[in-house]
């Protein structure tokens, strides 16, 4: 199998049928990435930002964005948004993978990644080393950059 993670816009090939399927599974957060990339709310291009997808021969099959928190007033947060994984290639390592992908080298930027997860992606976000936070308004779990240690995947 090609494996490919590459930055990307909401105009990459693949992006419209994988936002059409999370819609349909319930999750609107391809949506509204692309809603804020086409208004300019968010592009992904302040310092630490990024977007990646996860290309499995050429199919795009995940995306993830790293963002300065806009919640917090230090920009030395980072949060991390819209990670998706399609449903055929979930339990496959892909998710990991990119999450992974985006973490390497964010220490530079971001003292803490928080995200906002649904309920369904916690045991990911724990598995993955963040932290779950009670009672945190919009955060559900937060990784901590001096801690995390960046290990390839073998």
């Amino acid at each position: 199998m090609n494996i490919l993670i590459a930055k990307i816009t909401p105009d990459n090939n693949g992006f419209l049928a994988l936002k059409e399927e999370s819609m349909a599974a319930g999750f609107n957060m391809l949506r509204r990435l692309e809603e804020n990339w086409l208004n300019g709310q968010n592009r992904f291009d302040k310092p630490g930002e990024n977007l990646l997808g996860f290309y499995a021969d050429g199919l795009l099959i995940a995306v993830c964005g790293l963002n300065q928190d806009p919640y917090m007033p230090s920009v030395r947060a980072g949060r991390l948004r819209h990670l998706y994984v399609g449903i055929e290639w979930r339990r496959m390592r892909a998710g990991i993978t990119l999450l992974r992908t985006i973490l390497e080298g964010s220490e530079r930027w971001f003292d803490f990644i928080n995200t906002n997860a649904p309920q369904s992606a916690f045991s990911f976000y724990e598995g993955a080393g963040f932290i779950p936070l009670a009672d945190a308004g919009n955060v559900t779990h937060r990784l901590y950059m001096n801690t995390y240690q960046f290990h390839p995947l073998n």
